[in-house]
Formats: structure tokens, C-alpha cells, sequence
């Protein structure tokens, strides 16, 4: 959005806004009296959404697993790597064990989000889903609600969506002929996980979309929302911006005009620290800031100028990745305190929850340093489960 049009939302957010406008939630009016397109935010009843948001509460991310690959490389020459063994969940050595789900059910989590890669092993003629990896999805899914635990449920690591629609502008017809792959998959998708209780499951459209366009993202996005509002109609839905899904990108998103939906953001900031040894220098806890407070009220102040409740307050948010790779990553000791780590995550938590957001943990077991738990030896890494069940202590 231009600076312009966020100005007049911000300014509308203060005063009564239009409620007469149909169709997107955030509306663009185009004046009849200068070449300006005015942005008139549209008060939701998020009703559905916030209840559902609050389901979710405190959560986990079960990475690394559902969304691995066994193939090198992010576009594999065949598609999706068809008709190749695949390991599923184990992809990367880190499969979801049963037991995980009634464990964390224990330690007080609400929720878990689990990535899936969905076009992995997919079929790239009938355009369909693998079998295997669709039973597996669904029977943790169960397991999950079985345990009591919500479970939000995405396309994650879409790279060949991504790649050609960043190439789109020179090369148009593979980036169609995959964005057509993404619906279809998302159309067999959303039908078969309908059968879930609508109180228990969120379908998350697409993690952390680096399309370059914000005309393609919004095509992309919204074209899986009808999809899966048609095929599962009460079920929440969850949706990310762009920038690999920046909670201060949404100025760039076009949210229908849906009560039960769920903005959600990714917060690793700053990189410098919470990513050593994933491109950033290992330099300890000298790289520590941690500013989620002041930065959360200005997502939260973005969204209540853009999305504004009817009944007061704005679109559900939910803080959907958040971590610090420790010194169980690939910087050992020159990285990041376990007391560093653990202060930046109770900091993020305490900010997150006092905006209402619900949160998911990145990741639970074998995530690159972001771990909170040790799959090894079945036990919780230091300091990590009193900080998530006693954030404010």
C-alpha cells in the first residue's frame, strides 16, 4: 500500500469509518475529484475468528517433519519429486512421535501447528495430493485432538509457487501452471480435513509467501481462500503477508471481508541475534535486543487502523513463528545463552499475549538450535518449560 493510502487509514481509524462497502474488507475507493484511491477500512464481526484465536492459546510447532524433503535443492527436476521414495515426516530425520502430542497436551499447550509440504510427492498430472502423506497428516491431526490440542494445519515451504511467481513477468506460463497446482492441491486438501470438528482445526493458506508482487500475493491468496471457503465453509482460516510473512506487511494484504479468520505473523527480530548461524555471525549474546513490546503495539495499531471488529478491537492475530537458535545449533557455544535465549522468548510471549495474540513456538524438537525439547533423551532443554507455562514470572 502506499504511504498515501496508509495515512488515510490510520486517520480513519480514529474517526467513523464507511461499514457500506462489500466484497474485501479493506476496501479502495477511487475519488471522482483527484487521481488518489483512498483506502476505507470495513468494520468486521471477527467474532468466530477470535474465539478460535483463543483456542489456540499457547502453541507449538511441530517442524522439520511433515514439511521435510528428500530431495537436494529447493525445485527438484522432476515435479514434487513424483514417484520417488519419500520418507514423509522423516525427511529430515525428525519424525512426530505419538507421544508428542499428549506430552505437550501435559505441559500446558493448547495447540500445535504442524507445516506441511504438501506438494511434495504430489501428483503433478491429476493434480492430487500424495496418499500416504495425506493419511499421515490426518492421523496426527486425530492424535492431536484426541490429546485435546487445536491444530493449525498449512502449506509450508511452497518454493516452486514462489520461484515462478517472482520469475512471472518474463516467464508467465509456469507460474499459471503452478499457482493452478497450489488450488487444486488446496481444493483436495480443504475437503478432506472438513471432517475435523471446526472448533479444533485452522487451515493456514501459505507460510511465509516471498512473492515479490503484492498483486500476486493477493491473487495467490485469495484464490485459496475461495477454495477452501468453499470446501470447508466454518472452518477458521489462516492468513500471512508477504516478506515471509511480516506482521508489518499487512497494509500489503487484502483480507475478505470473513469473520472467521486469523491474521498471523512471523517475529524473529532482529535476525541478527535470533539467526546466528543461519547467515548471521556467531557473536553470542553481544547481538541480544529484544523490542517485541514496542513492536507488537505497532502491529496491533496497524491492524485495528486496517481491520477494525465491530465490536471493538481488530482482526485476530496470531504470532505464528517465534525463536532464537541457541547453542544447540550450528554455532555451539559462540551463539546465543541458554539465559539469553530464554529471556528473548519470555519478553516475546509476555508481548505477544498482552495484545490478545495466540502463539506457536518455533520448533519443538530438531529445528536447527530453535529446539525446546531434546527428542534424544525425551526431556525439556533447560529453562524452556517454565518460560512458556510462567511467561509473566
Amino acid at each position: 500500500m502506499k504511504k498515501s493510502l496508509l495515512l488515510a487509514a490510520l486517520c480513519c481509524g480514529l474517526l467513523a469509518c464507511s461499514e457500506e462497502s462489500k466484497g474485501l474488507a479493506a476496501s479502495e475507493n477511487t475519488s471522482t475529484d483527484t487521481d488518489s484511491t483512498v483506502f476505507v477500512p470495513v468494520p468486521v464481526d471477527y467474532s468466530a475468528g477470535r474465539a478460535m484465536n483463543k483456542r489456540l492459546g499457547r502453541g507449538m510447532n511441530l517442524g522439520n517433519s511433515w514439511e521435510s524433503k528428500s530431495y537436494s535443492g529447493d525445485v527438484p527436476d522432476e515435479p514434487y519429486n513424483f514417484g520417488y521414495n519419500d520418507n514423509l515426516d522423516a525427511g529430515w530425520g525428525n519424525p512426530i512421535k505419538d507421544e508428542y502430542f499428549q506430552l505437550l497436551k501435559e505441559a500446558g499447550f493448547n495447540s500445535v501447528r504442524i507445516p506441511v509440504r504438501w506438494q511434495h510427492n504430489s501428483d503433478p498430472v491429476n493434480h492430487t495430493v500424495n496418499p500416504e502423506r495425506l493419511a499421515g497428516v490426518k492421523e496426527d491431526i486425530q492424535l492431536a485432538i484426541d490429546a485435546g490440542l487445536a491444530v493449525v494445519v498449512n502449506f509450508h515451504h511452497y518454493k516452486e509457487l514462489m520461484v515462478t511467481a517472482n520469475n512471472s513477468e518474463t516467464d508467465p506460463a509456469p507460474y499459471e501452471a503452478e499457482k493452478a497446482h497450489f488450488f487444486a492441491l488446496w481444493d483436495q486438501v480443504a475437503e478432506e480435513l472438513n471432517s475435523f470438528p471446526d472448533s479444533m482445526l485452522v487451515l493456514e493458506i501459505l507460510n511465509e509467501p516471498e512473492m515479490k508482487s503484492p498483486d500476486l500475493l493477493n491473487e495467490v491468496t485469495m484464490g485459496a481462500y475461495e477454495i477452501i471457503r468453499k470446501k470447508a465453509p466454518t472452518k477458521t482460516i489462516m492468513i500471512e503477508s508477504y516478506h515471509a510473512g511480516k506482521f508489518a506487511d499487512l497494509d500489503v494484504l487484502k483480507l475478505p471481508e470473513d469473520g472467521n479468520i486469523i491474521f498471523s505473523g512471523h517475529y524473529y527480530e532482529p535476525y541478527t541475534y535470533t539467526h546466528e548461524g543461519h547467515g548471521y555471525n556467531c557473536v553470542g549474546d553481544d547481538s541480544y535486543v529484544n523490542s517485541a513490546l514496542s513492536d507488537m503495539q505497532k502491529y496491533v495499531a496497524l491492524a485495528q487502523s486496517l481491520y477494525p471488529d465491530v465490536n471493538g478491537g481488530h482482526v485476530p492475530m496470531n504470532l505464528g513463528e517465534f525463536g532464537v537458535s541457541g547453542q544447540t545449533g550450528s554455532c555451539s557455544t559462540n551463539g546465543p545463552s541458554n539465559r539469553s535465549q530464554l529471556l528473548w522468548t519470555k519478553k516475546t510471549i509476555r508481548a505477544a499475549e498482552s495484545y490478545d495474540m495466540s502463539w506457536h513456538y518455533w520448533g519443538f524438537a530438531r529445528t536447527g538450535g530453535f529446539e525446546a525439547y531434546d527428542s534424544k533423551t525425551g526431556s525439556w532443554l533447560p529453562g524452556f518449560l517454565e518460560v512458556f507455562q510462567n511467561p509473566n514470572d
